[in-house]
């Protein structure tokens, strides 16, 4: 058996997976792949199904890959499943997408959606060892760290690349063994890509002087892949001390790096980018920013804490119940010992105050106590939830803007009800 099928069989048995969808666009990896999946499917149980996508950014040459792949899915007795796409309107749609990045989107939505129709474990793609030392090598001129350092993942649990192990030459070998031929893409004879340029022109160089350098560099991934098990596990763990739910970090707690922010802002969109901005602006005078992860994710740094505000749910307004009470001595007592902080007595009615959003900057002047205490300060020593620090509120007197009250939390010196009043009026925070 070639050491590519063996290492196939090998890798798909400790995956212990019955049912692959291949992608394949026609050239040697991808062609590779899908006859070894097909050669070694008896002895595993395995089903294997292909994908082909064709994006019409380079005319009748996609044609011709997309019928090549056609034929040959059907010679191996395959089901294929191909899928054509208008990139310029997707573009259009899209501001700021790459090509690249818009193909990837595009591909990647259907792989999903075929594997969930199809009931089909894993999306099988043809990524090999010279792929991941280009990867190593183009996270590294992007300033990666660790993480970027491994190269790719061999299964994350939907997507398995089984010839990371594989170089490229030994996959022509293959190929040539049993007498397969291929498609050669002509956009990949051009250095004008990052990846082709570091494929076509820096690592030939580098073997030029130093003999071995591949192999060298793909040693580095393999070791920087086990290294970064042991980093991933201390981030896991520091992150669970530092979180206290799963939208919320504290973020000027000892310890805390750049990475540590990159993992807790990365599954809701964040980038290095962004963690790094996040991390600077903790040494800047304290001012409220916000950050946009994704379509759906925010970021928002506090005075001590980040926390990430899910724009999909929507955020319900709380409501409040006002009402007019007569004045008695055992009303009088019942208001000097209410210490629910859901309700307040008052000696004015609605006309005279706002129920509006904290702000930034905004203070109250604490009943008990000397001084005023900025509200997002208490809001923080109270340590709510997320859902529970959307609904509050605080209650404005309109004349001057002295903050009377913060739903739930704490009640001002401010406008409490003379021992001679006539009547009073209760506002109610509802839950």
């Amino acid at each position: 058996m070639h050491k590519l099928e063996n290492s196939l069989l090998n890798i798909l048995r400790q995956s212990n997976v019955k049912s692959l969808l291949v992608a394949i666009s026609g050239g040697a990896d991808s062609v590779a792949l899908l006859c070894g999946c097909v050669r070694i499917a008896p002895r595993l149980g395995l089903r294997v199904e292909a994908v082909n996508c064709n994006f019409h950014l380079r005319g009748k040459e996609s044609d011709r890959d997309s019928e090549f792949t056609a034929r040959l899915c059907n010679a191996l007795n395959v089901r294929l499943h191909a899928i054509d796409y208008n990139v310029e309107s997707y573009l259009k749609a899209h501001p700021g997408s790459s090509t690249e990045m818009a193909c990837r989107e595009l591909r990647y939505a259907d792989f999903f959606r075929i594997i969930m129709e199809e009931n089909i474990e894993r999306i099988a793609v043809a990524h090999n060892a010279d792929d991941d030392i280009e990867t190593m090598i183009l996270n590294m001129l992007r300033g990666s760290g660790a993480r970027g350092l491994r190269g790719m993942d061999l299964d994350n649990g939907k997507v398995i690349r089984p010839l990371l192990g594989i170089t490229r030459t030994e996959i022509e070998s293959y190929l040539s063994v049993i007498d397969q031929d291929f498609i050669t893409d002509s956009s990949n004879l051009s250095s004008d890509y990052r990846r082709n340029f570091i494929r076509r022109e820096v690592l030939p160089l580098l073997e030029s002087r130093w003999h071995g350098a591949r192999k060298s560099l793909s040693k580095t991934v393999a070791i920087m892949k086990e290294e970064n098990e042991i980093i991933e596990t201390h981030y896991r763990k520091q992150l669970e001390c530092l979180c206290p739910d799963a939208n919320t970090m504290l973020v000027y707690a000892e310890g805390v790096t750049l990475g540590t922010i990159v993992r807790f802002i990365e599954k809701y969109g964040g980038n290095s980018e962004i963690a790094k901005e996040i991390f600077e602006a903790r040494d800047k005078e304290f001012k409220e920013r916000i950050w946009k992860l994704s379509e759906r994710y925010y970021a928002v740094l506090e005075r001590d804490i980040l926390i990430i505000t899910d724009m999909d749910k929507e955020e319900t307004e709380p409501e409040f119940l006002w009402s007019e009470i007569g004045m008695t001595p055992e009303m009088m007592a019942e208001i000097k010992s209410n210490r629910n902080h859901n309700i307040v007595y008052l000696p004015h009615d609605n006309d005279e105050y706002i129920i509006r959003h904290p702000k930034t900057g905004d203070k109250i002047s604490p009943l008990g106590m000397k001084g005023k205490r900025l509200v997002s300060d208490i809001i923080s020593d109270a340590k709510l939830s997320n859902k529970a620090k959307a609904g509050v509120r605080v209650l404005v007197r309109e004349k001057d803007g002295e903050i009377i009250w913060v739903t739930g939390l704490k009640r001002s010196r401010h406008d409490l009800i003379p021992e001679n009043a006539p009547l009073c009026f209760k506002l109610e925070f509802i839950i």
